[in-house]
């Protein structure tokens, strides 16, 4: 059968923010080395991003159905649409063939974003990247989450108790504060002295010594944070992170194995959703993660079937061609 190849074009209208759990700020990858084979780097959108929100706009509206028709998902329905999590395909090898074409049958989410390790996706997404020979670096923002007293005709506003409440926790955060900032020295001196010993340049006793600090400036610190009550968020605190800059153009590519008139109508009907609420990634509160876009939707053999542009919170506009039209009522292009 024919695969369908969706080619996007997205650009960011404001910072666009990704934060993953083994990287430092906003994430890179190496693109090709300079003249002297150092690697060049550029910031990029990872495919799991934009994979996972189209996924969670299919999903959606399904949920809301049955929920309105007194029919809500069991939890096992929810973690297989929504993330494809399939935990019985993890500790089973076997393979019952039919079932799985039955399987891909009845649930078409499942069939084109697949589950667990038992059914293969049919859609495989690409990095949002820059164009090529273009490489962006990501841009540092910086912030700060400011407390009550920013604003003192609000303390006029509380009573007399409630405002020594705020006085006292506001001194114990500033003891907090301090006491966060020696366990972090202490801890650095801690590892510096550890990697000493490693290589012979240090001794053991060194390393007791700042270990047994480090363990007095964490008790002192949990201290002073239990000190401060219920209320334990820091106040005052800067805040930062790491974000592809605004006007940047970004390209992907989508790519729909064994396609079937459903998949472009599911796609069509989550670009218009995308369209309608569309950000990606975090930071959102903070100006972050609004993108607008134009795919092009071909078959593998170069013919074009539509495209759609989205953005600006308003629905997507489609536009097909009179091979789209005919592919979406009755596959002729794709059986023929």
């Amino acid at each position: 059968m024919t695969s369908l190849i969706i080619n996007a074009t997205f650009t960011t209208l404001q910072p666009v923010a990704i934060k993953l759990p083994d990287q430092e700020g906003h994430p890179t990858m190496t693109r090709g080395v300079d003249s002297e084979g150092r690697p060049l780097k550029t910031a990029y959108i990872p495919a799991t991003t934009l994979r996972g929100k189209l996924r969670r706009l299919a999903v959606r509206p399904l949920m809301e159905r049955a929920a309105a028709a007194g029919a809500p998902w069991s939890l096992f329905q929810v973690y297989e649409a929504m993330l494809g999590q399939d935990t019985q395909s993890e500790t089973s090898e076997k393979v019952d063939l039919a079932a799985l074409k039955k399987r891909r049958e009845e649930n078409h989410i499942v069939d084109l974003f697949g589950a667990g390790l038992g059914v293969k996706s049919r859609l495989s997404v690409g990095h949002l990247m820059p164009a090529r020979g273009v490489h962006v670096q990501p841009e540092k923002f910086a912030g700060v989450r400011k407390d009550l007293d920013s604003d003192l005709n609000l303390l006029d506003l509380m009573s007399a108790d409630e405002v020594a409440i705020f006085e006292a926790r506001s001194a114990y955060n500033s003891d907090r504060s301090s006491l966060a900032a020696v366990e972090k020295q202490l801890k650095l001196q801690l590892k510096k002295a550890e990697k000493a010993e490693k290589d012979g340049k240090g001794t053991k006793e060194a390393v007791d010594t700042l270990r047994a600090a480090c363990d007095k400036a964490e008790a002192e610190l949990n201290a002073a944070t239990e000190r401060m009550g219920a209320l334990k968020n820091s106040t005052k605190t800067l805040t930062s992170y790491e974000a592809i800059p605004a006007g940047i153009e970004l390209f992907s590519r989508m790519v729909i194995s064994n396609a079937q008139a459903k998949d472009l109508e599911l796609m069509i009907a989550v670009l218009d959703a995308f369209s309608r609420q569309p950000v990606l990634g975090g930071q959102v509160a903070r100006g972050c993660g609004e993108i607008a876009g134009k795919l092009d939707i071909l078959t593998d053999a170069g013919v074009l079937l539509g495209a759609v542009e989205f953005g600006d919170y308003k629905t997507a506009k489609v536009t097909l061609t009179t091979d789209g039209d005919a592919f979406l009522k009755n596959d002729a292009l794709l059986d023929s």
